[in-house]
């Protein structure tokens, strides 16, 4: 067996994804809700009272299952903030582990936008993951380990709406939390947006959300589609296997002699990661009446 090589062109896959659920949890107002809001608020405010945001994309539909998450930046835009003052600081994202109900509600007081309204059977709130229901949060706004991971996934500092929007830049963990969800969307539950300076007042910050159509929350992800065998010849009793590589990953070929659970799947060869993205082609005898392959990330 050889394997042929050549350069192309192709450049790793990237994707755009914005929210498609935000809300608030509101401490000064703990069986509210402001899933319907423009914004969504995160920090303490003035009066030492604090606000954790609650952000969910959904990439199923616009990255592949099987597609190996290379690169994740969460960008946010800032529309106010404490008009007597501010007081700079992180901010981090954590994943969530329990679901959560968006809601509808918006603040009826114009003055005051960051109130919301009472919630309704399902929305979440400071107390309630799903109001008017038995799922709660296990303390009101939250609890790491049990309602969202201790670990912060990303984090950015974050002073005035002028300097605004801001990115939380790639991590690893970031990615991890983007390719289970891509893996099982069944885990997806988002990020809770939590300041990192909670016992500290004016750093309480108005994020746009979907609602903001202009100024929505996104993902910028890049990504490496799933691994796919593009084309199968045979040549005087040689099969020919073609893919396309991508720069930095290494495959495995595997081969069957049926899709029966009887027959395990054998190794016909390892690609070690190349620098640049390749066309490839694997060879085979073509001996066999039947052969199944498939192309893998190891």
């Amino acid at each position: 067996m050889a394997l042929g090589l050549q350069l192309p062109t192709l450049q790793a896959d990237s994707a755009v994804l914005t929210s498609v659920a935000d809300t608030t949890l509101i401490e000064t107002a703990p069986d509210n809700n402001l899933g319907g809001a423009l914004i969504v608020n995160a920090g303490t405010t003035q009066n030492f009272t604090r606000n954790r945001g609650l952000f969910r994309f959904d990439p199923t539909g616009q990255i592949p299952t099987g597609s190996h998450i290379t690169k994740v930046d969460f960008v946010v835009v800032i529309s106010g903030q404490p008009k007597d003052g501010y007081t700079s600081s992180s901010f981090g994202l954590h994943r969530v582990l329990k679901p959560w109900g968006e809601g509808d509600k918006e603040s009826p007081d114009t003055v005051h936008p960051g109130q919301g309204a009472p919630a309704t059977a399902g929305e979440a709130t400071w107390n309630a993951r799903f109001a008017f229901t038995t799922n709660t949060w296990t303390i009101p706004g939250g609890a790491a380990t049990d309602d969202f991971a201790p670990e912060i996934s990303a984090e950015t500092f974050v002073y005035s709406f002028g300097d605004s929007p801001y990115k939380f830049l790639s991590t690893p963990a970031l990615v991890a939390d983007v390719q289970s969800w891509v893996d099982d969307p069944a885990t997806n539950f988002g990020w809770m947006l939590i300041c990192r300076s909670e016992e500290a007042n004016f750093t309480a910050r108005r994020f746009a959300s979907r609602e903001d159509t202009g100024n929505a929350p996104q993902l910028l992800i890049e990504y490496v589609p799933p691994p796919g065998i593009d084309l199968i010849t045979v040549t005087n009793g040689q099969l020919n296997l073609a893919f396309m590589a991508q720069a930095d990953q290494a495959y495995a070929v595997e081969f069957r002699g049926s899709l029966s659970g009887l027959s395990n799947w054998l190794t016909l060869t390892n690609l070690v990661a190349q620098p640049y993205a390749t066309n490839v082609t694997v060879f085979d005898s073509a001996t066999d009446q039947q052969r199944f392959y498939r192309l893998r990330l190891p």
